[in-house]
C-alpha cells in the first residue's frame, strides 16, 4: 500500500470511529413482543440487517470478531433466555472493541451473562469445612481463549520451543490462584452487599431489572483474601477483603502479558483481514497493540 492509501485508510477509520454505535439493547427492549425466543429472533435478524447495512461497518465488524473469541452461546438455556442480556453483550464488545483492550476485558469478565456461562457468577471463596474450592473455569478460559493462550508466543506469533516442546503459558498452579480472582462476583443488586443479593440478585422483594447486564458486583464476604499467584505475579493476602484489587490487579496482569498481542492480534487478523496471515504482519500488529 502506497502512502496515497495509508491516508485513505487513516481517514476511513477516522470516519467510523466517528460514526455513532448501531445499538441492539433498545431495539430489542422495544421489539413488541413478551415472548423471549421471538426477542432472539429479533436480535439475530438485527445482527444481520447491521451486519450488512449499518453505517459503523468496522465496529460492527470488529464486535462480530470478537464474539467469536470472547464467545457466549444461546444455546446455553442459562443465555438464551436473557435476550436483553445478549444485546447488551454485543453493545459492549462493540462499544470497548474499538477502544483498550484491558477495558474489554474488565467487560467480559464482568458481564454476568459471561459469568452464568463459565460459571464465575456466584463463585465463593474456599471453605476448607467442606473442602469447596473456587471454580476455575473461568480462571482457565479467559487464558486459554480471552489473552494469552495456551503456548508462549513469539512476536509473530510462531511459538517459543524448549528444544522442540512448546512451553506452557500456564498450569494447575496458575489456574487455582486466578481463580481466587473472580470470587465474590455476582448479580448487581439495590441491597449489596446482601446475601441474597450475592445468590438470587434480590434481597427484601427488591431486584435489579438489568442485573442480568449491568456488571457483576464484588461481595467482599464470597471473596477469598489469600494470596492469589499467578504467571508470575502474586496477590497478596489482603487483610479486608478487596474483590475490586484482585480484578483490577489480575486483569492488569493478563493485559500486560506478552502473549496478548500475538495471540489476539493474530485471531482478529484471521477473522477480519486474511485466514492465513504472515509472521510480519502478526508481529507488526503486536507491535501496534503493544504501543496502544
Amino acid at each position: 500500500i502506497d502512502s496515497m492509501g495509508i491516508m485513505e485508510l487513516i481517514g476511513f477509520l477516522e470516519q467510523q470511529f466517528a460514526l455513532p454505535q448501531s445499538t441492539y439493547l433498545d431495539f430489542v427492549s422495544a421489539a413488541a413482543t413478551t415472548n423471549d425466543t421471538n426477542r432472539i429472533g429479533a436480535l439475530r435478524s438485527r445482527l444481520f440487517i447491521n451486519a450488512l447495512h449499518g453505517e459503523d461497518q468496522l465496529r460492527q465488524r470488529v464486535a462480530f470478531a470478537l464474539s467469536q473469541i470472547m464467545v457466549i452461546s444461546m444455546q446455553d438455556s442459562g443465555v438464551g433466555e436473557q435476550p436483553r442480556a445478549v444485546a447488551a453483550y454485543v453493545d459492549m464488545l462493540a462499544d470497548k472493541g474499538l477502544a483498550n483492550y484491558r477495558d474489554l476485558l474488565e467487560g467480559v469478565s464482568t458481564h454476568p451473562l459471561m459469568g452464568r456461562y463459565l460459571s464465575h457468577l456466584r463463585n465463593q471463596k474456599a471453605d476448607p469445612r467442606t473442602g469447596r474450592v473456587p471454580d476455575e473455569n473461568y480462571a482457565r478460559e479467559v487464558m486459554q481463549l480471552f489473552s494469552i493462550g495456551l503456548h508462549e508466543l513469539n512476536a509473530d506469533g510462531s511459538q517459543k520451543l524448549n528444544g522442540s516442546t512448546p512451553v506452557d503459558t500456564y498450569g494447575e498452579v496458575d489456574i487455582a490462584g486466578l481463580a481466587r480472582v473472580f470470587t465474590g462476583w455476582s448479580y448487581a443488586c439495590p441491597e449489596w452487599p446482601d446475601n441474597s443479593c450475592f445468590f438470587s440478585g434480590s434481597a427484601n422483594g427488591v431486584s435489579d431489572p438489568d442485573r442480568w447486564f449491568k456488571p457483576m458486583q464484588g461481595y467482599p464476604q464470597y471473596h477469598s483474601t489469600e494470596a492469589k499467584t499467578f504467571l508470575g505475579k502474586t496477590i497478596a493476602v489482603q487483610s479486608t477483603s478487596d474483590p475490586r484489587v484482585s480484578l483490577k490487579e489480575g486483569l492488569d496482569a493478563l493485559a500486560a502479558h506478552p502473549n496478548v498481542g500475538p495471540f489476539i492480534g493474530k485471531q482478529l487478523i484471521q477473522r477480519l483481514v486474511t485466514s492465513n496471515p504472515s509472521p510480519a504482519y502478526v508481529s507488526a500488529v503486536a507491535a501496534a497493540f503493544n504501543d496502544a
